[in-house]
Parts: C-alpha cells; structure tokens; sequence
C-alpha cells in the first residue's frame, strides 16, 4: 500500500511539473508585443491645461506606454503597445475627449492663422 501512495505522489509531482513545463514553452512562443510610436498634429492643444487633460484621459488608454508633448509645435508623440491598442483607437480616444487630430503631413497645409483660432475653448 505504501509503495503505491509514493508510486502515485512521484507520478503527480511529474505530471504537475511537465504541465508546467508545457505552459512555459509556449508563453515564450507567443508574439511579443512592439512597442509603435505616433506623432498627432493637435492645433487645438495649448499650453499645461490641455497637457494635462490629455495626460489624464490619453496616458491611462489600455497599451500607452508614454507621452511626449511639443506645446509649441502643437505635437504629441504616443507611444503604444500594438499588441493592445492602434493608432486609430488613440486619434479616435484624442477626438472623443474634444481635440482636433491631424498628422504632422497634415498639419503642414493649415493656414497658422487658423491654428491660432482654434484653442481648447471646450475644455476651459
């Protein structure tokens, strides 16, 4: 009877042990994530009020990972986990909280006059 209870507790610790094994193995073959970084042209972002508003609502989005602010060129950097957000899903986070989202190409043939008109008015 004893030689059967340490025959079944030896043959649990093994199976226990290639399941571990196992799970292991194929964590380390899954794709890993990247790391991807976008720049928005926002023409209505001024000054550490809107910084800190996009800080606020951006910065906790599932997979950003950071923040880079150009106040002055009005250009925000995001850099995200691809494997858990995109860079749609981010402009679409950007215009839902009241910013205008442009890429830097496109920002480029705005008149300046009309990026000074448009101020973050909505959030002060």
């Amino acid at each position: 009877m004893r030689t059967k209870v340490l025959f079944l507790s030896i043959a649990l610790i093994i199976s226990v042990l290639a399941i571990n094994a196992q799970n292991k193995k194929s964590d380390s073959n899954a794709k890993p994530s990247s790391k991807t970084e976008v720049t928005y042209f926002i023409p209505n972002m001024h000054g550490e009020h809107c910084q800190s508003i996009i800080e606020k609502e951006i910065g906790y989005e599932k997979g950003v990972k950071d923040l880079k602010f150009d106040l002055k060129a009005q250009k925000l950097t995001v850099v995200f986990d691809d494997g858990k957000t995109t860079a749609d899903k981010l402009k679409a986070a950007l215009e839902k909280i009241g910013y205008e989202v442009k890429t830097p190409s496109a920002a480029a043939s705005c008149p300046k006059e009309k990026q000074a008109k448009s101020c973050c008015s909505k959030h002060h």
